[in-house]
């Protein structure tokens, strides 16, 4: 099979499709795809019915019926409309609350409340008269909770174990996600095949830190936000941090973010709100913004402080009703409003391409909703350059705060200054090839600094340790390994005509694989890379399958790399010393070891070759 598709579609939504299908090929019917927003994620999935007409055709007519599910009143209305535009021979129709599909409705768009309402009573009904033989779930982040997992078990996707006494939308514990990944593992030799499951998202990753490999198999495709804003699909980030006198640091943690009561009672005050309006005022004055508060009541006493400046503001929440926040999603986008202030209710399924400005009045510790967030204000629009985003900062000695540098895998607590966040990376990447002994995370420890404050810094210091701890991680291990950050341990040794990495990497659905790469001494020969293993639980797992392929393959390197070796407790070398210097480590401190020494040199050389 190959993608054929309709209308003008980017090269990207191409691969995304084609993606679909050589899942299927491959025996993979569990799929995820990574797209930022703005990328256009609803209108590549409507063109499944088109690209899959061959896969579809070998079904009953009956039997090609295609299921979207989303949580959202507007997510389901943007999908059944975009699914019809792009189907024009298919009947699309909406199952939610009093609007009730027909059984020969092609594509039934549903409310997953809907669905799970009444012990999934309104699921039973339609599996009555037919099992969807494609189903999508959009925003999938959410499809680890009980409630997608029950309905997927209906729809013979997933085991019986995943269906749940209290389906609730976002309720999940990491005891759940164990059950389902053990029944996973013999569900798969034994699940239907003839269906497909399609999980889309921006953002696979949980505020619980709960992984999305209970549910699919395996992403499929993923699109980055650096690479889309390069590609020119998305604008550019212009960046600001404002830095406050408000500490979070009583402020509780809970369920991966903050406790969103305490929080606003934090951030919710005259001085910090008032900050907001000045850094607004002097960087984003008469650019259409949306402000993204901590609760109702927050959303409301930023609207007010604007109106009161003399500005057209107003706010939405999820007390707003429907009819009033379409109005004001209209006026917004008409610019009548400059400042709409909202809790919660535009970080998905809102499309309002105007927006060239994002300001974070709410901090967070996820990911995944800063980026979703700042997102809003990425989509093209005419006459639209950028996206100025300002984030306010604020004390937080026990939390780590996001902001705009990591969507481009800066530090977030580094401070930026109204450069594009293109130029900021490159910068960076600069600064650390010149600076290879100075560590960032280390510098950082100190407290905030801006990208020039940290070039002066690694000038003036000589030396920072450069061997970061393993943690748990190093318990039990047979060789020695080097930490590069959170989601990369590896280790080198010399091999065949080379030099050979072994890395455990984590990749997006919260899974860990192992990877062996031969880099060869002649740098006119390629690279050789093969994949050791995939879909380990932990790292640890992966780790235990990496050093089984050293313990049985690469036996002669033991002595070498083992961690009982004896020459790892000896003082550093003249070798390792002058190596060191190479990379740009100006003080090697004496009572260094040689071990230490050697993983210093992996994770430098590792740091320079990223």
């Amino acid at each position: 099979m190959s993608a054929t598709v309709t209308r003008e579609l980017r090269p990207y939504q191409v691969a995304a499709l084609q993606s679909v299908i050589d899942g299927l090929e491959g025996g993979y019917n569990r799929l995820l795809w990574k797209k930022p927003t703005g990328t256009g994620k609803t209108f590549t999935f409507a063109n499944l019915p088109i690209v899959l007409a061959s896969w579809l055709g070998q079904f009953p007519e009956n039997d090609r019926k295609m299921l979207v599910i989303a949580h959202r009143e507007e997510l389901l209305d943007q999908a059944a409309q975009t699914i019809a535009a792009t189907n024009p021979g298919l009947i699309v129709m909406v199952e939610q609350a009093n609007r009730h599909a027909s059984p020969f409705a092609d594509v039934i768009v549903a409310s997953i409340q809907t669905l799970q309402a009444q012990k999934f009573a309104r699921l039973r009904k339609l599996l009555r008269h037919c099992t969807p033989r494609v189903v999508v779930v959009d925003e999938c982040h959410h499809a680890a909770a009980k409630s997608y997992r029950t309905a997927l078990a209906h729809l013979g996707f997933l085991p019986t174990q995943a269906i749940a006494d209290s389906a609730e939308i976002e309720a999940t514990t990491h005891d759940d996600v164990e059950v389902m990944t053990r029944a996973l593992a013999g569900w798969d030799q034994q699940a239907p095949r003839d269906r497909l499951l399609l999980g889309v998202t921006a953002t696979p990753n949980r505020t619980d830190a709960v992984g999305l490999s209970c549910v699919f198999q395996s992403i499929a495709f993923s699109y980055d936000l650096k690479q889309a804003i390069a590609d020119g699909w998305l604008v550019p980030i212009t960046s600001w941090s404002v830095e406050t006198k408000t500490s979070l640091d009583a402020v509780r943690t809970q369920r991966g973010d903050f406790n969103q009561r305490e929080l606003a009672d934090a951030v919710n005050n005259a001085a910090r709100n008032q900050l907001a309006l000045a850094a607004w005022r002097e960087h984003a004055q008469g650019v259409a913004t949306l402000g993204f508060t901590v609760d109702v009541q927050h959303a409301h006493d930023c609207k007010d402080l604007w109106c009161e400046s003399g500005y057209r503001a107003d706010a939405v929440s999820g007390e707003t009703p429907r009819d009033d926040r379409r109005i004001k999603l209209r006026q917004y986008q008409d610019g009548q409003i400059d400042a709409l202030f909202n809790c919660m209710v535009l970080t998905e399924g809102t499309d309002l391409p105007r927006t060239g400005c994002i300001l974070h009045l709410k901090p967070t510790k996820s990911a995944s909703l800063y980026e979703q967030m700042t997102g809003r204000g990425l989509r093209l629009f005419p006459g639209k350059r950028e996206c100025i985003v300002i984030d306010l900062v604020d004390l937080a000695r026990k939390h780590s705060l996001q902001a705009s540098p990591m969507l481009y895998g800066l530090p977030p607590s580094m401070l930026v200054n109204g450069k594009t966040l293109s130029e900021q990376a490159d910068e960076f990447e600069k600064l650390m090839n010149e600076a290879q002994g100075f560590d960032v995370e280390e510098a950082l420890k100190a407290g905030r600094m801006t990208l020039e404050q940290l070039g002066a810094l690694a000038r003036r210091v000589d030396v920072f340790w450069g061997v970061r701890p393993l943690g748990a991680f190093g318990e039990g291990r047979i060789v020695q390994w080097v930490k590069i950050d959170d989601t990369r341990y590896q280790v080198s040794y010399p091999w065949a005509d080379g030099t050979e990495t072994v890395q455990v990497v984590a990749d997006l659905v919260g899974q860990w694989e192992v990877v062996a790469t031969v880099k060869p001494s002649d740098p006119a020969q390629p690279r050789r890379q093969r994949t050791l293993a995939t879909h380990c639980t932990t790292e640890h797992d992966a780790a235990n399958m990496a050093e089984q392929f050293i313990q049985s393959q690469r036996q002669s390197i033991l002595k070498l790399k083992a961690v009982d070796a004896p020459w790892m407790s000896r003082a550093v070398s003249r070798g390792q010393i002058e190596f060191l210097k190479k990379l740009g480590v100006t003080q090697v401190p004496k009572e260094l070891t040689m071990g230490q020494a050697s993983q210093w040199i992996d994770r430098l050389k590792a740091s320079k070759g990223r």
